[in-house]
């Protein structure tokens, strides 16, 4: 019996040492799964910030191409009305354009009838010189004429 209870006890405390040693390894795996998922929780939550920062990346990035695209939007609509005063402007330009060519036909024209007006005056005068030296020569023609008759009624 004291063999047996030798033999018992021996088992028991094999048993003892095994179920220790299981604990010990059971302890161990517990501590690596508890490192493992503080680890896995430190890597979910970097990944959750980073998955948070690329979110706002894309929404930061959605607002400059909304941006973009709504100034590109308003260059469109301006150079819209840039081109259209351009053609307004143009068309002003070609009327004074136009206009100025009208004056200066006109000017042309009013500098003509100066000319013709001031080539009349001097046709004027001389036909007055004219006139004044027809009358001086019909003059003299008739002093001339008188003294012929003069002289032919005399020698008659």
């Amino acid at each position: 019996m004291l063999e047996k209870e030798n033999k018992l006890l021996e088992d028991f405390q094999h048993t003892q040492i095994y179920h220790k040693q299981s604990v010990s390894q059971f302890e161990l795996k517990l501590e690596d799964n508890d490192a493992s998922l503080a680890q896995s929780k430190n890597q979910n939550e970097q990944m959750k910030s980073q998955i948070s920062d690329l979110t706002q990346q894309i929404i930061n990035r959605g607002k400059l191409v909304q941006d973009k695209d709504d100034n590109v939007k308003k260059l469109q609509s301006d150079k819209k009305r840039v081109d259209e005063k351009n053609k307004k402007l143009a068309k002003e330009l070609a009327d004074l354009t136009e206009s100025v060519n009208s004056n200066r036909i006109v000017k042309d024209l009013r500098e003509k009838l100066i000319d013709e007006k001031d080539r009349f005056k001097r046709l004027e005068m001389e036909l007055e010189l004219f006139k004044t030296a027809a009358k001086e020569q019909l003059m003299k023609e008739q002093s001339v004429n008188k003294q012929l008759r003069h002289v032919s009624l005399d020698r008659a």
